[in-house]
Parts: C-alpha cells; structure tokens; sequence
C-alpha cells in the first residue's frame, strides 16, 4: 500500500472518535462505525493518508494501526476489492492444471518426466508440487542435488522449445562458500541436463546477478558454477540487480511523478533513479536467452 501522509497529524482512538465524512456519491460515512478487532487486538494510533489505487486513483482515507495489522478505511468510496462482484463459472483453483499444461508442451518425453517428489514441498517449499527434471535423473540424485542448492532449489525445467527441443531451467545458486565446495551429484546432474540435446556441446548458464555480488555471495555459503567443477559448462553473468535495488530505483520512480512532476528536470530525475538501466538489462537478458534459444 502506497501512502502520503496529510500536512496535519492527528491521533484519535476508536472508541472517542466520531467523524462523518460525504463520500463522492453523496453517502455519509461514519468512521467508527464497525471497524473490526480481534480479541486483545489493540490501538496504537491513526492517521489520515492517501492511498494511490490503481482503479480508482489517489483515495483519502484513515489508516489504523494495531497492535496485529493496518487497517484503511475510506473517506470517498470503498475500494475496488470491495465493489467487484465479478462472478465467474469456474472453480478459479481447477483452472490451472500443471499436468495438462505439461503435456501441452510435449511432456513427458523420452529425455524429460514429472516427478511427485515436492508434492507435500517436502524438498523445496519455494517449488511447485510437481516438477520436470531429467529422466535419467532419480528422485535420490534429487534429494541429493537439493543439499548444494540454496533453499533446494534444484535445477528444474520452465520452458522446452517446441521444435528443437531445447530447455530453459531454473535454479538457485550453489553452495560453494569460500572454500570452494564441489558436488559431484549437481556436477553429474548439470552434465545429464546437457545431454538432453543432443545439438549442444556446452551447457549455457546464465547468472542473473552482477558478476561483484556472486563473488561476494561465497562469504555467506553461496557462489557460482566454476570453470574447474563443471567442464561442460559456460558461466555469463547478466548484471541484473537484487530485488532491494530494483524496488528503491522504482520508489524513486513514483517520487519523481506523484504528487508533482518537475518538467524542467525530468531527465536529470529519470537518470538518477537507474529503472531505465534495469529495464534494458532485463530486455538484454531477454534478447540472449530468445537468441540462444533459436
């Protein structure tokens, strides 16, 4: 929730505050009327803000802090998830099926199977119940992959090329630390996952972070795919930022066009929050991976 606090602070309770405010269609809304607490639920203090809604636009509102949640209420109107009644015919959790979405890409097949193995997220809680991953891989050279992943997140298949059959897998960094720690099972499985195409020599492994911060990542146990432990493997690291900088650079984005825009500093603004320089990385390691993928 994206919020600006008003020019004047004031701090009521709920149980002496008495205010009626006219929305905009006309209805008199009282702010004490019914607001919810559990049981040895708390205020701390309230204060008016303006919630930006991507529906509606910035909407006035009071803001209650407790000692378990925030909670808005608005001045003007209620929000958007409180006025669509949108009904649909479907059940909305049967509508994505990870089975047949499978086998609409051609899977199972002769190199690649599903595997049940995360079905209670027993080995990775990060990962969906069900998983591609080689056919030749078990689900013991699985389990035993997943002790040199971070959070076990092993190696698992996300796209398969329709025609030439070439993958896009996913993963999370290894556990190398400082001292330099190999696997033989992650080696070996990197190398299976390779000779599912029979068309390339080299496994390609594209690193989303600066190369500075893989390197940096080995003091607290993690690291990257080495020259000297994967053979069959080329490393690119692509220069994409943490997701702290990302969200930064685009708070500095909303500050620089809410509530005023400076027309005779826009430029020089823009430049400095760096969300261009993030966004043509990302469309470069887009390009890449459709170039290689061709």
């Amino acid at each position: 929730m994206a919020s600006a606090s008003t020019s004047k602070y004031n701090s009521h309770s709920l149980e002496n505050e008495s205010i009626k405010r006219t929305s905009r269609d006309g209805v008199n809304r009282d702010l004490t009327e019914a607001v919810p607490r559990l049981p040895g639920e708390t205020l701390i203090t309230d204060k008016e803000v303006i919630y930006i809604c991507p529906f509606n636009g910035p909407i006035k509102g009071r803001v209650y802090i407790t000692n378990y949640r925030l909670y808005l209420r608005s001045l003007e109107t209620p929000l958007f998830a409180f006025l669509n009644e949108e009904k649909f015919n479907v059940d909305g959790w049967t509508v994505y099926n990870p089975v047949e979405e499978y086998r609409r890409q051609g899977l199972p097949n002769h190199h690649w199977r599903i595997t049940f193995i995360n079905k209670c997220y027993e080995l990775c809680d990060t990962y969906p119940a069900l998983l591609v991953v080689p056919y030749r891989a078990t689900d013991d050279d699985l389990r035993r992959v997943a002790t040199f992943r971070s959070r076990n997140r092993i190696p698992v298949l996300s796209w398969i090329h329709p025609e030439n059959k070439t993958v896009i897998v996913r993963c999370s960094q290894p556990l190398v630390g400082m001292s330099g720690k190999r696997n033989k099972d992650d080696e070996k499985y990197l190398d299976v996952i390779r000779e599912t195409n029979k068309q390339i020599s080299k496994l390609t492994i594209y690193d989303a972070r600066p190369s500075v911060n893989a390197v940096a990542n080995k003091a607290t146990g993690g690291g990257y795919e080495s020259d000297d432990a994967y053979h069959n493997a080329e490393l690119f690291f692509l220069d994409i930022h943490n997701i702290h900088v990302m969200r930064e650079s685009l708070k500095k984005v909303k500050d620089i066009v809410y509530p005023n825009v400076e027309e005779s500093h826009w430029l020089s603004s823009l430049e400095s929050t760096h969300w261009l320089e993030h966004i043509k990385a990302s469309i470069f390691c887009k390009n890449i991976c459709v170039y290689k993928k061709e």
